[in-house]
C-alpha cells in the first residue's frame, strides 16, 4: 500500500496550497475513488486509519483538508465556496493518477461537518458521484444556527458565513441542501444517524429523506439507530466508534462491484442552484458562489438546449455566469436570451454568458 500527501489549488479563487492525503494499492489499476471528509472542527489527519483501511480493501482513498482546516490555506466558509475544493481535489486526482483510478467511479463519505459536505456535493454536483454517504451530517446551516445549543457553533457560523440567518439570509439559503433535494435522483445516497444525536440533529437526515420521497426519488437510504439496537451510529470517527466501520458493509461492496451506475441526468428537469452547480452539460455560478439561489428548469436535446432561471433569493442585483456545452450540436448555433437573439456561433465546444440576471431565460438552437 502506498500513501502520499499532495497539494493543489482552488479553481475558483486560487486559494492554496490545499492538502489531500491519498492511500492506494500501487500494484493495481482502475481503483474506485472514495473521498473521505473530516468533521467541522477536524482535519484529514483524523481519517488516516480510515484511508489505510479503505485502501487495503481495494479503493483509491483520499482525504482533503478543507480550506482553513489542517494544513490547507484559505478562508473557511461553512458549506459555501469551500465545497468546490472537494470537486477540485477529485479533478486533480483524475488528472494526476491516470489509469491508477477509475475516474468514472467516484464516491464520497463524510462525518459530521464532513457529512454536511456530502449533502452539499450531492446537490451541487448531481452527476458526479455514484455513491454518497453522510454520517450525521448537516443539511441546513441556518437550521443548525437556530437550533444548536453550542454558542461556539453560532460564533463560528457568524464568522464563516458573515452573520446570522437574519443578517445574511441569502447566504444561509445557499447553504440549505434541503432545497436541493430535488436535484439528485441519481446518486445512491446513504444517511446514517442516531435517534439521540444532539450535535447534528436528526432533522437534517429525516427532512432530506422526506423531501426526496415527496418528489418520488428512491435513491436515498436512511438508517437511524435507536437505544437498544445492536449497532448505534453514534457521533465520531470509525476509529472511535467501531459500529461506523460495520456500517460500511451497506455500501462499500456495491462500490467495489460497480453495482451503482454512473449518474446520468435526465434530458428535462428542475434544479435548485445553491450558489453554484456543475454538471457534465452545463454549469452555473451565482454571485460570489454563496449568496444567491435560483430555480433552473432545463431541456437538453440533441440540437437544442434551454435553461430558464427563476430567482429564489432576495437580492435582485446579484448576477450569474453560465457555461453550456455545445457538444453534438449542428452549427451554426443561435443563442437567445429572454427570446431576443444574442448571437450566432459558427464553432466551439462551449458557450459562456458572463453576467446574466437571475430571472433570465436562454435557448440554444442548432442548424
Amino acid at each position: 500500500m502506498r500513501t502520499e500527501t499532495i497539494t493543489y489549488r482552488s479553481s475558483v479563487d486560487d486559494s492554496g496550497p490545499l492538502y489531500v492525503d491519498v492511500a492506494y494499492d500501487d500494484t493495481k489499476s482502475n481503483l474506485p475513488i472514495v473521498v473521505v471528509m473530516h468533521g467541522y472542527g477536524g482535519s484529514r489527519k483524523d481519517l488516516s486509519s480510515t484511508l489505510e483501511r479503505l485502501a487495503e480493501q481495494g479503493f483509491f482513498a483520499a482525504a482533503p483538508d478543507m480550506r482553513g482546516y489542517g494544513d490547507s490555506e484559505g478562508r473557511r466558509d461553512s458549506g459555501g465556496v469551500e465545497v468546490m475544493d472537494i470537486y477540485d481535489a477529485i479533478s486533480y486526482i483524475r488528472a494526476s493518477f491516470g489509469n491508477r483510478v477509475d475516474g468514472r467511479n467516484v464516491n464520497i463519505i463524510g462525518y459530521s461537518g464532513g457529512g454536511g459536505n456530502v449533502f452539499s456535493c450531492v446537490v451541487r454536483f448531481p452527476d458526479l458521484f455514484r455513491c454518497a454517504v453522510s454520517f450525521f451530517g448537516i443539511s441546513d446551516y441556518g437550521y443548525w444556527y437556530e437550533h444548536t445549543e453550542d454558542p461556539n457553533i453560532r460564533r463560528q457560523l457568524e464568522e464563516d458565513v458573515g452573520g446570522s440567518p437574519q443578517e445574511v439570509p441569502d447566504k444561509y439559503m445557499a447553504r440549505n441542501s434541503l432545497l436541493g433535494a430535488v436535484n439528485n435522483p441519481y446518486t445512491a445516497f446513504y444517511l446514517f444517524w442516531d435517534e439521540e444525536e444532539t450535535f447534528c440533529p436528526p432533522y437534517f437526515n429525516r427532512e432530506y429523506y422526506r423531501r426526496a420521497q415527496k418528489v418520488g426519488y428512491t435513491n436515498v437510504y436512511p438508517y437511524e439507530s435507536h437505544p437498544g439496537d445492536p449497532r448505534r451510529w453514534l457521533h465520531g470517527y470509525p476509529h472511535d466508534v467501531p459500529d461506523l466501520v460495520a456500517a460500511e458493509e451497506y455500501f462499500l461492496p456495491g462500490i467495489l462491484s460497480g453495482r451503482y451506475p454512473p449518474p446520468e441526468m435526465v434530458p428535462r428537469g428542475k434544479l435548485v442552484v445553491l450558489g453554484y452547480l456543475k454538471t457534465k452539460n452545463f454549469s452555473v455560478w451565482l454571485g460570489n458562489g454563496d449568496d444567491a439561489v435560483v430555480e433552473c428548469r432545463y431541456l437538453w436535446t440533441e440540437n437544442e438546449r434551454r435553461l430558464f432561471f427563476k430567482r429564489l433569493s432576495s437580492d435582485p442585483e446579484v448576477r450569474g455566469k453560465l457555461w453550456v456545452s455545445l457538444e453534438g450540436m449542428v452549427f451554426p448555433v443561435k443563442v437567445y436570451r429572454n427570446d431576443a437573439f444574442v448571437e450566432e456561433l459558427s464553432e466551439g465546444e462551449e458557450y459562456t454568458y458572463a453576467r446574466f440576471q437571475l430571472d433570465d431565460r436562454f435557448r440554444f438552437v442548432g442548424g
